[in-house]
């Protein structure tokens, strides 16, 4: 066990062309939640995740993951994660089954635990009868179940997943939910991004609010229940647009 299983983003910046994608960013997330991460198109959602997954350096600050930071200790940081990124990064030419057993290479898995596990993986993301299919062939909600899995695999103290519900189809969005929250339950962190906030309304314990890669707000669904008030309340409230002009020539 970790000494420090938070989840830690220290002042965290990212710059592209002297503007600030990310800035200053700071978020300390307790294990055991499922923290949803949300905000618009455009504020810095996924360049956030790209950072604490090591994909992206900081401009500033630092990601650290129970007491290992990303920057000083990557490889052991990294060991710790399982990640879904918003381009999948999949490789086209191998099978399903074929990127589960690259990252039972990568994690030491034992050849039993392996086996266990991508069973039950494949048939809780109904992928068994495709696991065979290269990922060329496979449709998006297949790929994206595929990383999933992959993410899975390992039962990595920290999930970190960018959107990760789209694609599904709602009965296989309950199947996973249900995943996350035993995850959750037996202490891994989940750090998700989602703009589905009515489907992940039962699931997320904690959130952030983003704009602009600013922080605007943060709290917990608990929260917000007592307050009687929704998740997607709350974001509204933040984001709404102001009212569009009627378009009275339509329909």
């Amino acid at each position: 066990m970790l000494a420090d299983a938070a989840l830690h983003l220290r002042h965290l910046t990212k710059r592209y062309g002297g503007v600030a994608v990310v800035d200053r960013l700071d978020l300390e997330v307790p294990s055991g939640v499922v923290f949803g991460f949300l905000g618009p198109n455009g504020a810095g959602k996924s360049t956030t995740l790209k950072m604490m997954t090591g994909v992206l350096t900081p401009d500033e600050g630092e990601v650290c993951f129970g007491p290992l930071s990303m920057a000083r200790d990557s490889l052991a940081a990294k060991r710790l994660i399982g990640s879904v990124a918003d381009n999948l990064a999949l490789f086209e030419y191998l099978t399903i089954w074929e990127h589960l057993d690259l990252i039972r290479s990568l994690y030491d898995l034992s050849e039993q635990s392996f086996r266990l596990r991508a069973r039950q993986l494949l048939e809780l993301l109904d992928l068994a009868a495709d696991a065979s299919k290269p990922v060329r062939r496979a449709s998006y909600g297949m790929r994206k179940k595929t990383a999933l899995a992959m993410a899975l695999l390992p039962n990595p103290k920290f999930l970190i997943l960018d959107e990760p519900f789209e694609g599904l189809d709602p009965v296989m969005a309950t199947s996973v939910k249900r995943a996350l929250r035993q995850a959750a339950a037996r202490g891994t962190t989940v750090f998700l991004t989602t703009h589905m906030l009515d489907a992940v309304a039962d699931l997320l314990t904690h959130y952030a609010l983003l704009r602009q890669g600013v922080l605007l707000a943060q709290g917990t669904t608990a929260a917000l229940a007592q307050a009687n008030t929704t998740l997607t309340a709350e974001y509204l409230r933040h984001f709404s647009q102001a009212e569009a002009e009627d378009l009275a020539w339509l329909g």
